[in-house]
């Protein structure tokens, strides 16, 4: 079959797996010489290659891979700009600095600075696996770059259980949605003060191709050797004065946001509880947003956090469900370990009598085990069907 030359090839790529693992998949999108853009859907890396000519390849890499943030920062230019940058992307970060590409775009007049990283092992693997496929590309765009910017508002785009949104031509986020819950609300919460009035959800255009056609995004991360000797290099400044800067850029911008938090109330507690889970959609849910956020980073760290195929997801929507069983602020704390969420009440909160046996009725009723006493409560998914679950043992 003779290759359809094509003005662009664009790319939706899956979250990155490593090599080795059979045929990769990609979301598919072209554009016509007419300027109009065309959804081919899902197809592997080969089959692109072999179906498209393409004048130009872009890629987009999946949000799972390339948490997007946004900083405030002073006014500052070149170099001391990205060591703050930097030096911001550090407490939120999974990984070391020197491990990530970073990249980040135009300061608005509000002081914000939309900042996204990846692994730089995700970024060379993709730049690997896409030029021996025959599909080139210079830069790995971020998930949100392909989206068309709305005349007002934003434009909004669900991938699997992500949402991926642009405000104007280079603001924009990844939030990732548990099942269930509702994506405007989500969408609101985490643009907080910038949360625009109006949404364009181009998945409710099922006859246009739309979320192909965005232009004008402008910053990237590079794909080249760029990604791995640029970061190097920029590392290898003088570390002391740089890092110094960064870090009471990064303190002032704290203390600023915690003069505002306080100043805010709980509404503006519940936009940093949504942040926090973007950048760690693997937090069932957040209770004490700095607690949980910095927690999870050092299990990261040490690997003590759950691998793929675990009772994780399970117990995430157990404790989601236990949250809203319980008045609010019951809730101390809360930690997964040994295929156990536990939750860590306030003291005095506690729930006892009539209290505790509703909620181990419940428990029964949707296949959780409980175990809990005065400090804290142990909640378990029984093995097998859910009607038959185990009943809960034990009592504060």
């Amino acid at each position: 079959m003779k290759a359809r030359p094509v003005q662009r090839l664009r790319l939706r790529l899956p979250a990155w797996a490593g090599e080795g693992g059979g045929p990769v998949l990609a979301h598919c999108g072209w554009r016509a010489e007419d300027g109009s853009w065309h959804d081919e859907g899902e197809m592997a890396l080969a089959a692109i290659a072999e179906r498209f000519a393409a004048r130009r390849v872009e890629a987009a890499l999946h949000p799972a891979d390339t948490p997007m943030r946004t900083f405030v920062l002073p006014p500052l230019t070149g170099r001391r700009l990205r060591e703050a940058v930097l030096g911001a992307v550090e407490p939120c970060a999974l990984q070391p600095v020197e491990q990530l590409v970073v990249a980040f775009g135009p300061r608005d007049a509000r002081g914000q600075v939309p900042t996204a990283w990846v692994a730089r092992d995700t970024i060379g693997g993709w730049r690997a696996l896409l030029h021996r496929h025959g599909l080139p590309v210079r830069e790995l765009h971020l998930p949100t770059a392909f989206l068309p910017v709305a005349a007002e508002g934003a434009t909004a785009w669900p991938i699997e259980r992500w949402l991926i949104v642009r405000m104007g031509a280079a603001q924009g986020f990844v939030h990732w949605l548990p099942e269930g819950e509702d994506r405007a609300l989500a969408l609101a919460a985490q643009a907080g003060d910038a949360a625009p009035e109006a949404i364009r959800w181009l998945d409710d255009e099922p006859a246009d191709a739309a979320h192909w056609s965005g232009e004008g995004w402008g910053w990237a991360l590079p794909a080249g050797e760029a990604a791995s000797e640029g970061m190097a290099a920029s590392l290898a400044l003088p570390a002391l004065g740089w890092g110094a800067l960064a870090l009471v850029v990064w303190l002032t911008v704290l203390n600023v946001q915690a003069d505002r938090l306080a100043a805010r109330g709980q509404g503006l507690k519940r936009q940093m509880a949504a942040r926090v889970q973007a950048a760690f959609p693997d937090i069932p849910v957040v209770v004490d947003p700095l607690k949980q956020a910095r927690q999870h980073k050092d299990a990261r760290a040490a690997g003590d956090l759950p691998t793929t195929g675990s009772d994780y997801a399970s117990l995430s929507q157990a404790a989601a469900s236990l949250l809203a069983e319980v008045p609010a602020g019951q809730v101390q704390r809360l930690d997964y370990a040994a295929g156990t969420v536990r939750l860590r009440w306030r003291e005095g909160g506690a729930p006892v009598g009539e209290a505790w046996r509703a909620l181990q009725a419940r428990g029964r009723e949707r296949g959780w085990v409980l175990e809990g006493d005065a400090a804290e409560l142990r909640l378990g998914v029984a093995a097998g069907d859910k009607a038959a679950a185990p009943a809960a043992q034990g009592g504060p």
